[in-house]
C-alpha cells in the first residue's frame, strides 16, 4: 500500500481516539484530544500532499480520501450530538447531504467523470470545485469541530461555558450546515444531465 494511502487510513484510529477521549473526564486529556483533532485535519492534507509528492495519486486514494472524510465529519456530529452541544437536526443534514451527493458522484463515475470534473456550471464549478471553496470548507469543519472539542473541555472546570459559548458555537455549526447545503444543491443540479435521456453527457 502507499505511503499516501496509509496516512489516509490512520486517521480512523485516531479518529476514535478522539472520540473516547470525549467520554473521559479529564481536562489535560481533552486538552491533548484537541491537538490531535488538529494533527487529524492536518493529516488530510499531508496525504494529498505526500500523493502529488511522490506521483501517488490514485482513484483508490480519492475513494479512500473522501470515505475517511464523510467517517471523520459524520462520526463527530453524531457524538457533539450525543453530548448535547449538537441539535440532532445538524447530522441528519450531513448524513442526507452524504448519501446523495456521493450517490449521484458515485453513478456518474461510472460514466466516466470525476466528482468535480462532472460540474459544468460556473457557479457549481466554484462552489464544488474550486480550490478556494473546497478549503473553505475544510477549515470551517475543522474550527467547529476544534471549538466543540474545546467547550467540552473547558466545561470540566466551568460548566458556565457551555452557556457562555452557545451562540457562538452555534453559530459556527449553522455556517458548516450552510455551506454543507450551498455545496450540495449543485453537484445534484448539474448531475441530473447524467441521469436524463437524450441529454449529452460531455
Amino acid at each position: 500500500m502507499s505511503l499516501a494511502n496509509t496516512i489516509t487510513l490512520a486517521r480512523l484510529p485516531l479518529l476514535l481516539v478522539l472520540v473516547a477521549i470525549l467520554f473521559v473526564p479529564s481536562y489535560p486529556l481533552r486538552l491533548l484530544g484537541l491537538g490531535l483533532l488538529i494533527v487529524l485535519y492536518l493529516m488530510d492534507w499531508f496525504d494529498g500532499y505526500v500523493a502529488r509528492l511522490r506521483n501517488e495519486v490514485t482513484e483508490l486514494g480519492a475513494v479512500l480520501d473522501i470515505a475517511l472524510d464523510r467517517a471523520v465529519e459524520n462520526i463527530l456530529w453524531i457524538t457533539f450530538m450525543y453530548l448535547g452541544l449538537v441539535p440532532l437536526w445538524v447530522p441528519i443534514v450531513f448524513l442526507i447531504r452524504s448519501f446523495v451527493v456521493d450517490g449521484i458522484r458515485g453513478a456518474v463515475l461510472t460514466r466516466g467523470k470525476s466528482g468535480f470534473g462532472m460540474m459544468h456550471s460556473p457557479v457549481g464549478r466554484f462552489l464544488v470545485a474550486s480550490r478556494f471553496m473546497r478549503a473553505f470548507y475544510g477549515l470551517a469543519k475543522a474550527v467547529v469541530f476544534c471549538q466543540l472539542y474545546l467547550t467540552h473541555a473547558l466545561a470540566l472546570h466551568d460548566p458556565g461555558a457551555l452557556v457562555r459559548l452557545h451562540s457562538f458555537n452555534q453559530g459556527l455549526i449553522l455556517l458548516a450546515v450552510a455551506l454543507c447545503v450551498i455545496r450540495g444543491i449543485p453537484v445534484i443540479m448539474d448531475g441530473r444531465r447524467y441521469f436524463m435521456p437524450g441529454k449529452s453527457q460531455d
